[in-house]
C-alpha cells in the first residue's frame, strides 16, 4: 500500500475505527501502524494469509462506505482549510486601537473550533 492510501486509510480509522469489530481492527491497526505483514498478521492472528487479506479488505471497504454515508473526514479537513484560511487572512490584517479587540476575539472563536473539532 503507498504511503497516500495508508495516510487516507488512517483517517478513516482516526473516525469510523471503533465502528468497526475488535478483531478487525486490531488487524488494520497492527497492518498500518505497525507495518506488519500479511504473514506476521496471520501468524499473530492464527488464521492463513487470505484470511488476513479478506478481513483487511473488509474493513476498508467498511470503513470507505462510512465516510461514503457520514462524510466526517471530508468535513472535518474543510473546516481545518477553512480555520487555516481564516488565520492567513486574519493575519494579514493591522491591528488598530479600534479593531484590536475584534481581530482577537476572532483568533479566540477559531481557537474554540479547533478545540470542538479535535
Amino acid at each position: 500500500m503507498d504511503l497516500e492510501k495508508r495516510v487516507a486509510l488512517n483517517w478513516l480509522m482516526d473516525f469510523y475505527g471503533p465502528l468497526l469489530t475488535e478483531n478487525r481492527l486490531k488487524l488494520l491497526t497492527s497492518y498500518c501502524e505497525e507495518d506488519l505483514s500479511l504473514s506476521e498478521l496471520a501468524e499473530e492472528a492464527g488464521i492463513t494469509r487470505q484470511g488476513v487479506h479478506d478481513a483487511l479488505t473488509k474493513a476498508q471497504a467498511q470503513l470507505e462506505e462510512y465516510e461514503r454515508k457520514l462524510g466526517l473526514v471530508a468535513r472535518y479537513r474543510r473546516l481545518e482549510d477553512a480555520i487555516r484560511e481564516c488565520r492567513r487572512a486574519l493575519s494579514g490584517v493591522i491591528p488598530t486601537e479600534a479593531t484590536v479587540e475584534a481581530l482577537e476575539e476572532a483568533k479566540r472563536a477559531l481557537d474554540a473550533i479547533e478545540r470542538i473539532e479535535t
